[in-house]
């Protein structure tokens, strides 16, 4: 395992603040339009706290302390964060939101992990799907994005915010299943458009061949941290002729080990000989450990 310092090059464009704003999203993206929700498009996240906290409702929302705390530091940290757009399907059970914070001029597309039975379903649909050439992906990441025109929907938003905010950065991210429908949807929004497109997944598990490994490492506009827990089970599978990409950021329990793309690994790195908790997988430790360390 090649290790990196906290000054290493490959984190000079990728902020701690912003990975953590992102796992925020990741986290919320879960409790969206069961237990919180915007009743107004022009409603900030900040907005709809303050009202929250006037009308006294904000201690009685059904979140747990942790996620309290998160919808508070969004509201704060993130001034003028909107959701432009929040998306789902019933058929696929998929759910993804698209943000925007002009405050620090960045379009975030959030994608909710495996929750519901659609979701396992299409998680277990480990067969491959031909995306062109030699590149196959899984099948069941493919399907739930691509069923019933929702990845065309999702970038009909994102190209129509950026009609207004052309110079944004944009981001794609989510954990688990979202983990790996954000990293398959950032690689093919890369080919439809030339703005640079960074990914952070969260606890992904792998997408995609050898094929789809290098053609994604090779796209100059598109950029991957794939932040995953020490012993996180999720990210040892599939592990049959699948491959992980991007830059691998490991959290320990208050430390962190940064992997490069084409860093040379042990053979026995991420398989379930090195990741078998399933108790590393949850989205609250990966916030835990997080907000442990910093670069």
């Amino acid at each position: 395992m090649t290790e990196y310092s906290p000054t290493n090059t490959l984190l000079k464009d990728m902020p701690y603040t912003t990975v953590v704003d992102l796992l925020r999203m990741t986290l919320l993206v879960y409790n969206y339009g069961k237990d919180i929700k915007l009743s107004n498009a022009d409603d900030t996240v900040e907005a709809f706290v303050d009202g929250l906290k006037k009308s006294g409702d904000f201690e009685h929302i059904h979140l747990n302390e942790t996620r309290k705390k998160v919808l508070e530091d969004v509201a704060y940290n993130v001034p003028s964060g909107k959701l432009v757009k929040f998306i789902q399907d019933e058929t696929t059970d998929i759910q993804v939101g698209i943000t925007l914070c002009e405050a620090k001029r960045r379009i975030s597309v959030v994608f909710r992990g495996s929750e519901s039975s659609a979701d396992w379903y299409y998680d277990l649909l480990i067969m491959k799907h031909k995306l062109k050439d030699d590149i196959r992906v899984h099948s069941g990441f493919y399907k739930q994005l691509t069923q019933n025109n929702v990845y065309e929907k999702i970038v009909s938003e994102v190209k129509s915010t950026l009609t207004i905010y052309p110079d944004f950065a944009i981001y794609v991210t989510g954990h688990s299943l979202g983990g790996a429908l954000s990293t398959l949807f950032g690689y093919m929004l890369s080919n439809e458009m030339a703005n640079q497109i960074t990914v952070v997944s969260f606890a992904s598990p792998r997408v995609g061949n050898y094929a789809w490994k290098q053609a994604f490492n090779a796209k100059e506009n598109l950029t991957h941290y794939r932040v995953t827990n020490n012993r996180d089970i999720v990210t040892a599978l599939p592990f049959y002729r699948y491959h992980h990409v991007g830059h691998n950021l490991r959290l320990l329990n208050e430390n962190y080990t940064l992997i490069g793309r084409d860093s040379p690994r042990k053979c026995w790195e991420e398989t379930l000989f090195t990741c078998w908790k399933v108790s590393e997988h949850d989205c609250e430790l990966y916030y835990n450990r997080l907000t442990k360390t910093e670069w």
